[in-house]
């Protein structure tokens, strides 16, 4: 919903402001576009514009749109004071949006580049579909996914948008639309309605007359259609990637570099760093030596970068394809051999693709081969387009005779032998920090020398350079770019600070455990109790509590204040030594830069073994289906109800025989259903059989899961409603079939409409036992009337209409007043008669809003949802009638 709505306003959130906002139109109809945000500038405004939306589709009251509108984006404001206002399910609504636009992880997740900060990881050992952070472009961290649960989900819907389904991941969506849903019809419907009506074929228009196995022109058309439409993509996301993946531990243990270098350890540790710039981020039992003879070398690579050969800078426009980008290196005034995409601006093309690329728009007298990375192997391009190994190819010798492009990840670690005069396009992208942008320059290992650098930034980046400047000079200097990477690098080392910090609070947890041990040499017996206490005082939860961390005020603080009260909420015992080491640095460093206290963009290393993950899903899923055997009752025929038959007989006093017949209300017994369904306000003709409530012979705590669906009923003369079980149902159907077919005792099929047009057969006159044809002599067929259905659709689980007649009084018997509403039900609903969901409570307000027919005195929503559920072992779609209904309070006009 959300992200719907990021789709809605994007295109005016970057005309208000496009300078700080990124924002490429989709090809489709139906897809997300490019959207990312440069700073945080128009972030409020497109907050502000998201919950106007979301609350114009709520049926809420004025006052109470300001108090939400209030709450979701102020982050001071405490959840405590809408608790008595609102339901559980609203209140759990406000948090997931104010977590999402307050607490910025929309932001976060916005301001990410798709590819290179995230995407999903293909590789096949790592078996997981989720969005998992990158090192680098293409290249995502082994074994790594987002820490934050709303970060991981925001990000894995961002990625299937941008790289849209496979055909077998749209194959399975047709698959499971084909065998599991129950109006696949709809469901199909929605999903091309999201596209052009000219751009599906016409024998494809309709689900009955989609056949996968054929037509296969038509169908591959109509998958590249999908791929990127959002609905699709959604649905793929919702039954095959989040019901499995998206789930969390309660406990997790951290380990980080804090626990391998622990100063417990009786052995030393050492390492090696080719910089020196995160050394602030290292434990404090870890300190970086430098060697002196090597102390000058950050010296002296600043001074080969800023040579006045290397002074040639060029920015790139908002909107640049990789393509492009070749283009304009291919014609730059000197000849470029290499490229060093340290920036990952080519985002949009495989290196295979853009080395061929650079090769065809090259000099065929200057150039014969484009060296390109293939996972970690050198592979070379010739003019015959046959790419082989570095090694093994001519190109080795020849490397004169060569492009080589250097993505992101092979900017540091790559060693090649480049001539004299070669020149290297170095390309800056968002967040470069001197670490990498020096050791991306130092692939030229004559700089300063024999080899010069001209620098390519994106658009955001020149206007990153250019807010930077000290002077009022237009041209862009090395000295600028160097400005602006020490600025990243300064950022960069300031949020490392504040994890870093956050890190050694779990390592100080972890060594007050452990002293609890009594270490007696090598001596001590580890006792299950002593684990145990060790298990219980090192872990940490994983599931976050909604309420915990959105509902709570929150305010922006320094790191080092965000520390102190997380240390004072660990009260964790004997570690000063540590703490004030930590607290030294953060007030050092720290600065007065403020931030909020929560982790949208963290990012961790799940260690759990494979098979043991694997054995617990399994030992999982066999609990789920391991329910405990059920015997079923031994059927029983009573004489009363044969005696239904009997149209000579007196009729039958139900209320006189409760041990044969019981109100209907009765179905529910020994249900979680039982408290919530108002027994005394249904219709007093309705009734069931009491071998239609018995199912099996266990004694549960709650029957739920053996409710018998009501598909069978006797309409008894036209004067009651009773449903039997189906063994009841056979033996009647063969009395009943002897019957004139003017009897007024009739068996009927009792079908809940759960597609749209569907028939529920129970006034068919047709198939009514006995039929009940017109007679010659002016008999005509008993039709239930709509109140009568009305309860039946309750009671089965209906969830379309066939007219507005059935709607209304649907809504009617629920006690509803949905949209849209009139002047009088508007006014009505401001001053409190009518719930946000709809329900009116006050007979006298019933009365003047014509509601009469209602049965319930309290709200039945809670009751329809649960029912639903039970009898369609799902809750409605929104889109059909009584979802937009139950959810949106809202009634569908047919």
């Amino acid at each position: 919903m959300i992200l719907n709505s990021v789709k809605k306003f994007a295109a005016e959130i970057a005309r208000i402001d496009p300078t700080n906002v990124f924002y490429k139109p989709s090809n489709s109809r139906s897809a997300f576009p490019e959207f990312r945000f440069l700073s945080h500038r128009s972030f409020p405004d497109l907050c502000l514009k998201i919950v106007n939306d979301w609350l114009d589709q709520k049926p809420y009251r004025k006052t109470d749109r300001e108090c939400i509108l209030s709450f979701i984006l102020d982050i001071k404001i405490s959840i405590d004071s809408l608790i008595d206002r609102f339901s559980s399910s609203d209140i759990q609504s406000f948090l997931i949006i104010r977590g999402l636009l307050s607490s910025e992880v929309l932001l976060v997740c916005l301001k990410k580049r798709y590819r290179v900060n995230y995407g999903i990881n293909l590789n096949k050992n790592f078996n997981r579909l989720m969005a998992v952070p990158y090192r680098a472009k293409d290249v995502p961290a082994d074994r790594t996914e987002f820490g934050h649960p709303d970060t991981a989900l925001v990000l894995t819907q961002l990625s299937y948008y941008y790289s849209g389904l496979t055909s077998s991941q749209i194959l399975q969506c047709f698959d499971r639309l084909n065998q599991e849903e129950r109006d696949p019809d709809m469901v199909y419907t929605e999903w091309i309605t999201q596209e052009h009506d000219h751009d599906i074929p016409q024998n494809l228009k309709q689900w009955k007359k989609v056949n996968i196995k054929e037509c296969h022109q038509e169908i591959h058309k109509l998958f590249q259609l999908l791929r990127y439409n959002m609905v699709v993509v959604n649905y793929f996301l919702n039954h095959f990637v989040f019901p499995q993946e998206a789930k969390q531990f309660p406990h997790k243990l951290i380990a980080s570099s804090w626990d391998l270098a622990s100063a417990k350890r009786t052995k030393m540790i050492t390492g090696f760093s080719g910089t020196n710039d995160t050394q602030l981020l290292l434990p404090i039992h870890i300190h970086q030596r430098d060697l002196p003879q090597l102390q000058s070398t950050d010296a002296i690579v600043i001074n080969n970068l800023l040579q006045p050969v290397n002074e040639s800078y060029r920015h790139l426009p908002v909107i640049m394809t990789s393509e492009m980008i070749l283009n304009e290196i291919a014609s730059y005034r000197t000849m470029i051999n290499v490229i060093i995409d340290v920036g990952a601006l080519f985002v949009d093309r495989t290196n295979r693709e853009i080395a061929v690329n650079w090769l065809e728009q090259s000099d065929h007298k200057k150039i014969d081969y484009a060296i390109y990375f293939h996972s970690d192997h050198i592979i070379v391009c010739d003019r015959q387009y046959h790419h082989q190994a570095f090694s093994s190819s001519p190109a080795s010798e020849r490397l004169d005779r060569c492009v080589i492009y250097l993505d992101e990840v092979h900017t540091r670690g790559t060693d090649f032998k480049f001539p004299t005069g070669f020149t290297a396009a170095v390309t800056l992208g968002n967040g470069l920090t001197k670490d990498r942008f020096v050791q991306a320059c130092m692939r030229m290992r004559r700089l300063g020398e024999s080899h010069s650098l001209t620098f390519w930034s994106s658009d955001e980046v020149h206007r990153q350079i250019v807010s930077l400047k000290t002077n009022l000079q237009p041209s862009i200097e090395l000295k600028d770019i160097l400005r602006w990477v020490y600025e990243n690098t300064q950022r960069a080392t300031w949020d490392g600070l504040y994890y870093w910090a956050m890190q050694s609070l779990s390592y100080q947890r972890k060594m007050s455990a452990f002293q609890i041990i009594d270490w007696r040499g090598h001596q001590q017996d580890f006792t299950n109790r002593i684990m145990d206490e060790l298990a219980e005082k090192c872990l940490e939860s994983e599931i976050l509590e909604l309420k915990r961390v959105y509902g709570i005020p929150k305010a922006f603080q320094s790191i080092s204040d965000i520390y102190i009260n997380q240390y004072q909420y660990a009260n964790i015992p004997a570690s000063e030594e540590i703490h004030f080491a930590v607290l030294k640095r953060m007030n050092t460093y720290g600065g007065s830069k403020q931030r909020l206290s929560q982790f949208v963009d963290e990012e961790q290393q799940r260690e759990l073994e494979q098979e043991v993950e694997q054995e617990q899903e399994r030992v999982q899923e066999h609990e789920q289906k391991s329910y405990r055997i059920a015997h079923p009752c031994k059927p029983i025929l009573h004489d009363e109800v044969k005696r239904l038959t009997d149209s000579d007989d007196p009729p039958l006093n139900f209320a006189e025989l409760p041990h044969v017949f019981r109100p209907l209300a009765h179905a529910f017994t020994d249900s979680i259903l039982t408290s919530m369904c108002e027994q005394d306000n249904w219709r007093s003709n309705f009734w069931i059989t009491t071998e239609f409530q018995r199912v099996i012979e266990n004694q549960e705590e709650f029957l739920d899961r053996y409710l018998r669906p009501p598909r069978w009923i006797i309409v008894y003369r036209n004067e009651h409603i009773l449903f039997v079980s189906a063994f009841e149902a056979n033996w009647l159907i063969g009395q009943l079939q002897q019957c004139e077919r003017t009897s007024t005792t009739t068996l009927r099929l009792l079908l809940p409409r759960l597609k749209r047009n569907q028939s529920i057969f129970v006034n068919t006159p047709t198939i009514t036992i006995p039929p009940s044809i017109p007679a010659t002599n002016g008999n005509h067929t008993f039709m239930l009337p709509i109140d009568w259905l009305v309860e039946l659709f309750v009671f089965n689980g209906t969830i379309y209409f066939e007219t507005n007649e059935e709607h209304m009084a649907y809504c009617q018997y629920l006690g509803l007043c949905p949209k849209p509403r009139t002047v009088v039900e508007e006014d009505a609903f401001e001053n409190g008669w009518i719930s946000p969901d709809g329900f009116v409570q006050e007979t006298k307000h019933r009365s003047l809003l014509m509601l009469e027919h209602a049965r319930f005195n309290s709200n039945p929503l809670t009751f329809i949802k649960q029912l639903l559920k039970n009898r369609n072992d799902t809750y409605p779609s929104l889109s059909s009638h009584v979802g937009n209904l139950i959810f949106n309070c809202s009634r569908t006009l047919l």
